[in-house]
């Protein structure tokens, strides 16, 4: 048992990190909107697991169920900036609401549709569209809501949360997805329709007003973000970072998926213990970055995982991959909570909602041909080569980081 005098000559930062991580679980308004949002990532990682496997059961075309998953990415990938310039026009709070109602009508058709003996082809990808361009609004929408909800000093700890939430959800929902499925094809999306119910009911209990800021009249200029980036170097230095390491993370996982002999189950325990190693990064998150800084963090993260890869090409078969594939998820939450949390402190609200959605078409530009890239190199050069090509591209993150270390040293200002 831990006495009074104990718990006094704790050191100063383990004791403020302790109370910072009371004071956000003792937030209601964030423990509204962190159970809310869990409740709905839970039941979309059910459905979104549930719809190839519905659309390969009606159609029979694997191919099919591919093009869904290729449209699903695509949908987010060029919906971020026009979500962004929404997020910056709608009250967040609003516009939660509003994106949780499209995706609450979306996946209630399919299982409806489904419970009547299957939806059409066109049916799916309509809902693949709609729930990820809400999906893609709903994001700056609550990053601007928890920037008004949390005191900035208890950000970092709030962000890691939210990692949290993320990754425990990616473990779960997917197995749970996958048993309802067995149970009735209807069921999951039953489930997921169930959870935004839940994430209304959470985003009405907030406060009307939060997360509101003045906005002129009419919809915000795009170019203001775009020049938000061009003069601010961390949003440069973090772009240059992300571009060629979320090509080489994307690659890790098709290599991981596509190479001779995926089939077996031994891929998918891969994937499963590589999520829980996100969520183990997840639980250090908001730690390190106060401990070491967000330039060290990248610095390292860059390096490890460029070690990852070389050891992966070395070892090859299925180890090599999966233990590459878990290091690098277990370092990405601890780099994206600190590059989260910087960006909520260090961009004005009025434009946060056309800045994220700015960044994220950047960094992702590069990802639709993750898949391609590694099918390529897998099929003409081999699993060797088609990780020492990831390596490539980890060490250009990490000579990018290098590079900028001056406008990415950016540390969390610990409160008087």
């Amino acid at each position: 048992m831990t006495t009074h005098l104990e718990a006094d000559t704790r050191p100063a930062e383990d004791r403020r990190a302790l109370r910072r991580f009371r004071l956000v679980g003792a937030n209601p308004m964030f423990r509204r909107l962190w159970i809310g949002q869990f409740t709905s990532e839970l039941g979309s990682s059910m459905s979104v697991l549930a719809v190839p496997l519905l659309a390969v059961a009606v159609t029979g075309s694997p191919r099919k169920a591919s093009v869904l998953a290729t449209l699903g990415f695509l949908t987010i990938w060029l919906t971020a900036v026009p979500c962004g310039q929404l997020a910056d026009r709608i009250s967040p709070r609003r516009l939660m609401l509003a994106c949780d109602t499209v995706r609450l009508a979306a996946v209630t058709a399919v299982a409806v549709w489904t419970l009547a003996g299957g939806p059409p082809m066109w049916l799916l990808a309509v809902t693949t569209v709609v729930s990820g361009t809400a999906l893609t609004a709903f994001g700056p929408a609550a990053g601007k809501m928890l920037r008004t909800l949390v005191p900035a000093d208890q950000l970092p700890e709030a962000v890691a949360a939210n990692q949290v939430r993320g990754y425990s959800a990616s473990i779960v929902g997917p197995a749970a997805g996958g048993a309802l499925f067995g149970l009735a094809r209807a069921v999951p999306f039953l489930a997921d329709a169930a959870s935004y119910l839940v994430s209304l009911a959470c985003v009405r209990g907030l406060p009307s007003g939060a997360g509101d800021a003045p906005t002129a009249r009419g919809w915000p200029r795009l170019r203001e973000g775009l020049a938000v980036i061009r003069r601010t170097p961390f949003l440069r230095g973090s772009l240059a970072y992300s571009v060629p390491g979320n090509l080489a993370v994307s690659m890790l996982m098709y290599i991981l998926l596509l190479r001779p002999g995926a089939a077996g189950g031994g891929t998918g325990l891969a994937f499963s213990a590589a999520a829980v190693c996100g969520l183990l990064g997840s639980l250090v998150a908001a730690g390190a970055h106060r401990r070491f800084g967000l330039w060290r963090l990248m610095a390292a993260t860059a390096g490890l995982r460029l070690l990852a890869a070389l050891a992966a090409a070395f070892i090859g078969g299925q180890l090599g991959p999966a233990a590459a594939l878990a290091t690098v998820l277990l370092l990405a939450p601890v780099v994206g909570a600190a590059l989260g949390t910087t960006t909520l402190l260090v961009v004005d609200h009025g434009v946060y909602g056309r800045v994220t959605g700015t960044t994220s078409f950047i960094g992702g530009a590069l990802q639709p041909l993750a898949p391609l890239a590694a099918g390529a190199l897998l099929q003409s050069a081999g699993a060797t080569a088609a990780l020492t090509v990831v390596a490539g591209l980890f060490g250009l993150a990490l000579t990018a980081v290098l590079a900028g270390r001056r406008s990415l040293d950016v540390a969390v200002q610990e409160p008087e």
